[in-house]
């Protein structure tokens, strides 16, 4: 364990403030629960000399389990009152806590025996790369992304392979992100990352928010060790940026979304760039004064998902058996079944699961709609309170393996990270059905093993010096 960081004097002091702000919310123990448990998350996947990308993964579904308790304490309420499925929302906050903490245990033993030196492993000299042609290589993926994207779709059984192979561009996006920044060769950078920003949201389903995620984790590595004044205007400035657009974003979602589909129950969008964009300069330069409250109501609520979990719980035993593992195997079952040979393979309704795991109804496909229950309530429907935490460890430690995999067996330790990168996208959110998060986590490793035989080498010597 003492290869894993600790939380320090600033974490120490931050603990401290915690608690003492807990101690005089209206939700006492339930804070307190969720203030420790980043801590505990910190101490078990976070490596000295590493990158934080598992522990921001742990982190955003920590927001998932605990944001309404720091809301009901903003509100003055007490927690069960925050939630449309109250009746075992205490179980399904606890659980959810657990949870994540077995998911970072079993990280943590597949990373125990990865040596990483406690020292600057990402650091870059300018000569180091060709700094022009870094920035051609991402412009050329930025460019390609969204029409490779569109054309998957198009390609049947191989639109998985195809959009998981476009998403690593990510991993290029790191390595111009971090050498961007660590050499102080930000202007084209911030340039492009400004445009990206606001081409993704244009799309249905808008990606702004990993932007900011990605640029957050690069300002994490480059400024962690020496943080000076000087860098706390722009990391400030990322954070303030990114929760104001997530929030006027879910203000104008709706009416945004309805636009772009033109009326249609489908979740595509059938106007140009410039429609999209014109329509929503107009939607938020004409938002209400009390936008951003509501805004953050929105967004509280989209952020928040354990709802489900409690849901999930009421209904599973008292109603419907526990399924024993079978959504679990249903999962990896579907990995060995790609659709290019099982064409009539059924499709993912996250919909329909949720529905009757809830005992709530949801629109499904068929509305244009797509409800998931989550892979935590899904291991609960399978195995119980117990039982789920076993399967989430034994989750953790397939994720821990494969980083460790990816670290090792990159050429140093920054090309691994970036290769690493794309995962990050695969695993943060705690929403994600247990069909979608194992297929995809497969199909990374897939075009991993693809990438690294056939393209990383050619990659490397044509943006290095």
């Amino acid at each position: 364990m003492d290869k894993f960081k600790s939380a320090g004097k600033e974490g120490v002091f931050i603990f401290v403030i915690g608690v003492i702000y807990a101690i005089l919310s209206k939700n006492t123990l339930l804070t307190i629960s969720a203030i420790l448990v980043p801590f505990i998350l910190m101490k078990l996947v976070w490596r000295k000399g590493d990158s934080p990308i598992l522990f921001m993964a742990l982190l955003l579904q920590w927001t998932s389990v605990s944001v309404k308790v720091f809301y009901a304490n903003y509100t003055g309420e007490d927690f069960i009152d925050v939630h449309a499925y109250p009746d075992e929302i205490y179980n399904a906050f606890y659980l959810g806590q657990i949870g994540l903490i077995a998911v970072a245990f079993g990280i943590n033993l597949a990373l125990r025996g990865l040596k990483i030196e406690d020292k600057d492993n990402f650091h870059f000299e300018k000569d180091d790369y060709n700094f022009n042609r870094l920035t051609q290589v991402y412009l050329i993926c930025s460019i390609a992304y969204p029409i490779l994207f569109a054309l998957s779709f198009t390609l049947g059984g191989l639109q998985q392979p195809l959009s998981k192979l476009i998403e690593f561009k990510w991993a290029v996006f790191f390595l111009f992100m971090l050498y961007s920044l660590k050499t102080g060769q930000y202007k084209i950078f911030i340039i492009i990352a400004c445009y990206e920003v606001i081409l993704s949201f244009t799309g249905y389903f808008s990606t702004f928010k990993d932007y900011f995620l990605a640029l957050f984790i690069g300002m994490l590595m480059v400024f962690g060790k020496r943080f000076k004044p000087k860098h706390v205007f722009p990391t400030l400035l990322i954070i303030a940026l990114g929760t104001y657009f997530l929030m006027i974003w879910q203000y104008v979602k709706p009416e945004y979304r309805k636009f772009l589909s033109a009326g249609e129950e489908a979740q595509i969008s059938v106007r140009t760039t410039g429609e999209s964009l014109t329509k929503l300069f107009e939607l938020v330069s004409e938002a209400a004064p009390d936008a951003i409250q509501k805004g953050f109501e929105y967004t509280v609520d989209r952020l928040e998902y354990i709802d489900f979990l409690s849901a999930a719980i009421s209904q599973v035993p008292a109603v419907i058996p526990h399924t024993h593992g079978d959504l679990w195997s249903g999962a990896f079952g579907r990995i060995f079944k790609p659709r290019l040979l099982f064409p009539n393979k059924k499709a993912i309704d996250d919909s329909e699961k949720a529905s009757l795991y809830t005992g709530q109804e949801f629109y499904g496909a068929d509305r244009g709609t797509s409800v998931s229950l989550g892979y935590f309530a899904e291991s609960y429907v399978d195995f119980g309170m117990v039982g789920m935490h076993i399967s989430l460890l034994i989750y953790g430690f397939i994720l821990g393996s494969i980083y460790r995999y990816v670290i090792h067996s990159a050429p140093n330790h920054i090309i691994g990270t970036a290769l690493v990168f794309p995962m990050f996208f695969i695993i943060f959110n705690f929403e994600t059905a247990l069909d979608k998060v194992v297929g995809a986590i497969f199909m990374y490793l897939i075009i991993y093993f693809i990438v690294n035989k056939f393209f990383l080498k050619w990659f490397l010597n044509y943006v290095k010096n």
